[in-house]
């Protein structure tokens, strides 16, 4: 990483690169990356503080739409730096094919409006931002642009409880396909400019973190369809506390990206995921406790956030259920499946309890549901298991736009193939100030089992569906079967 002062000083060129952070106010840092890094072609990107030299920054490419395919679809581009936004941040994207006829930013509270000239875009930010630049109304081969504060609290290389990873690129194993454990009191810093390929685990530890700016990888897996048979989710943290994620960008798993079982005390914070493949989810609380997730973006084929009882891990010792998660100032994208999901699973831990969930100020950028009838909606509780839900908030909760047999709500008990009873009640959700910007195209449902199994409970208040607010359940698109009941809107 070169240092210079940007717009006084020669920025030095690596590979016709440019990067460069500032000694003096205001800061901006880009990191230099490694020559094999994975680089998208559709879009130039340069950015500068107000009045500074443009920075050619590297277009990372991120697989995106595969599902059960061994290849994707799709592949959007990224961009990311860091600054300390004491002056304006300047950006400006050329796209290098094709016509532009129209440019948006997203989420739509970013409230940036892009200049376009010809087949160029500029937009300036004042702050650190999460976005989405989509060209012709392209969802697919969109450009993300995440800038970052300035890392604070950067971890000594030289400690020997550190697993670092400077600029560069690290296989894991060798060949990619390992898997680092980690023990307590220990932490993995993924610098900069660094790429790693492979796993992270660990197993009973106390006190450990996996930070930095770098990439965590699993692009050097074989199989990247069902069933997995070589694949590994990129973190997995089983059965311990007092866990800090933070920062890094994890990119192309293969199973789950995030896998929390039997934790607590966890944070996840600004952690950028991208995921092509089935099973590809973001962030999995399992049988977990006081988790907060926090500033995340998370794109890929699955869930974004599954907060589960049970996935394969037997009977578990856990006495407290999964309760006391909060989901806040997060950006969602789905290619298919749910943006939060509560359950199914939970057969085989004996406190069948979800507790004390909170989702607040989500920006949902796309969401599009299996085309299967249990597997629905953009917030969605589906209960089997003799579990019970209660105490669940949506709060302030902005869904921009949907696919094509999608909902936005779904809440039922049933039984789906993962279950091997039906769940017992759900109780007590509410949701507060949520928005649909779209038509519903399928109806939106609240159902209970039987006479013994049911939902009571659910408040709406400022449901906002189609630019019209929703005073009852008609006017929501809701069914809601006989075994639901004081389902309240306001």
């Amino acid at each position: 990483m070169a240092t210079v002062s940007c717009g006084k000083d020669k920025i030095s060129n690596l590979e016709n690169k440019l990067y460069a952070t500032s000694i003096s106010k205001p800061e901006l840092t880009v990191f230099e990356v490694p020559q094999e890094s994975p680089i998208n072609e559709t879009y130039s990107v340069f950015v500068r503080y107000k009045g500074g030299d443009w920075i050619d920054l590297h277009e990372f490419d991120a697989e995106v739409d595969g599902g059960y395919l061994k290849k994707p679809i799709y592949h959007m581009a990224f961009v990311s730096f860091e600054s300390d936004f004491s002056k304006t941040i300047e950006l400006k994207v050329i796209k290098n094919d094709g016509n532009i006829s129209g440019a948006k930013i997203r989420p739509k509270k970013s409230n940036i409006t892009p200049v376009v000239e010809g087949n160029t875009i500029t937009f300036s930010i004042n702050s650190p931002q999460k976005l989405s630049l989509e060209i012709n109304d392209d969802l697919h081969n969109n450009l993300m642009v995440f800038a970052n504060n300035l890392e604070q609290n950067v971890v000594d290389e030289n400690d020997p409880n550190v697993k670092y990873f400077g600029p560069g690129i690290h296989k894991i194993g060798g060949d990619g396909k390992g898997v680092l454990f980690l023990k307590s009191n220990e932490s993995v810093y993924i610098a900069g400019g660094a790429i790693v390929y492979g796993a992270i685990k660990a197993f009973n530890t106390d006190n450990i973190s996996i930070s930095g700016r770098g990439i965590l990888c699993g692009s050097l897996y074989t199989d990247h369809a069902c069933p997995h048979s070589d694949g590994k989710g990129l973190i997995e943290i089983n059965n311990s506390r007092h866990v800090n994620i933070n920062g890094i960008i994890l990119l192309n798993t293969v199973l789950w990206n995030v896998t929390l079982k039997n934790c607590s005390e966890v944070v996840c914070d600004n952690l950028k995921i991208m995921g092509w493949t089935i099973n590809s989810d973001g962030i999995d609380p399992v049988i977990s406790n006081n988790v907060i997730i926090k500033d995340c973006f998370v794109r890929n084929y699955d869930d974004c956030v599954s907060i589960k009882l049970d996935y394969g891990l037997g009977n578990s010792t856990n006495s407290n259920g999964s309760q006391n998660i909060t989901i806040q100032d997060c950006i969602f994208w789905t290619d298919q499946g749910r943006a939060v999901l509560i359950g199914p699973e939970s057969y085989s831990i004996s406190d069948k309890n979800y507790n004390n969930i909170t989702i607040k100020n989500l920006d949902v950028l796309y969401c599009k549901n299996y085309d299967v009838d249990w597997a629905k909606g953009v917030l969605a509780i589906n209960l089997g298991d003799d579990a019970t839900v209660k105490s669940v908030t949506f709060e302030d909760v902005r869904v921009e736009k949907i696919g094509n047999k999608t909902n936005l709500i779904a809440i039922s008990i049933f039984q789906s193939p993962f279950n091997i009873s039906p769940g017992q009640k759900i109780q007590d959700i509410r949701f507060n100030r949520v928005t649909l910007n779209s038509n519903l195209n399928i109806d939106n449902y609240i159902n209970g089992y039987d006479q013994s199994r049911i939902v009571s409970g659910v408040y709406f208040t400022d449901l906002k569906i189609n630019n019209s607010y929703i005073n009852d359940a008609k006017s929501g698109g809701f069914r809601i079967n006989d075994y639901a009941v004081d389902i309240r809107f306001n």
